[in-house]
């Protein structure tokens, strides 16, 4: 814990995040589920690393919403390395969230997925390990108006997942496109067939 904790405080001092690779070595070893789970309420259940913030700084085209935003870890990061400012969302404030109970890394505004989404119809989206049963048939119409919203999730997906393919339609129904980043580092406890990754979506 204190080693990964430390990898990050000597990057973001430099405005820089380590790399995926960098991040694998330290996590990658973490076979013990309470270990993994000490670490991302310290931080995130899925970690930022230096190509995954250069993704979203490259395809974000509005200002940015993050949803489940847990402790603000990647909003946080996102402002320190790239100056880029998020409202972030989540059912609680870190501080009296059951997961965490522990002061937050970003202002994290307290409010539900769908309630944010309508509220911030102009934004684009990053959401790291969404809550489950939320659909993206559910994000893109919870606010209609919302056409040319981009989503970024971060999760823990079946290689199968989305017809197993790196880049496609995701909906004919919604004109969805959808494309999986593979920038994000991976931990011990994860198994052959299924993968962390960055999906993102945007409308054709």
């Amino acid at each position: 814990m204190q080693a990964i904790d430390t990898l990050y405080q000597e990057h973001l001092t430099r405005r820089t995040l380590p790399s995926r690779d960098t991040i694998e070595r330290h996590i990658g070893r973490i076979t013990d589920q309470s270990l993994a789970s000490a670490v991302a309420g310290r931080l995130a259940c899925a970690l930022p690393s230096a190509e995954a913030l250069d993704y979203l700084r490259c395809h974000l085209r509005a200002p940015l919403l993050a949803v489940a935003a847990g402790t603000g870890f990647w909003a946080y990061c996102l402002r320190q390395v790239h100056g880029i400012e998020a409202v972030a969302t989540d059912l609680f404030a870190p501080e009296h969230n059951p997961r965490f109970q522990r002061p937050g890394w970003y202002p994290v505004q307290p409010m539900g997925v769908l309630e944010a989404l309508r509220l911030y119809p102009d934004r684009d989206v990053l959401g790291v390990c969404l809550p489950p049963g939320l659909s993206l048939q559910q994000i893109y119409e919870a606010a209609p108006e919302a056409a040319f919203r981009q989503l970024f999730v971060v999760g823990y997906f079946s290689r199968e997942a989305f017809g197993g393919g790196r880049e496609g339609i995701m909906s004919e129904a919604h004109s969805l496109k959808f494309r999986r980043v593979d920038c994000i580092a991976r931990w011990g406890l994860e198994t052959p067939d299924r993968e962390t990754v960055l999906i993102h979506v945007w409308r054709m």
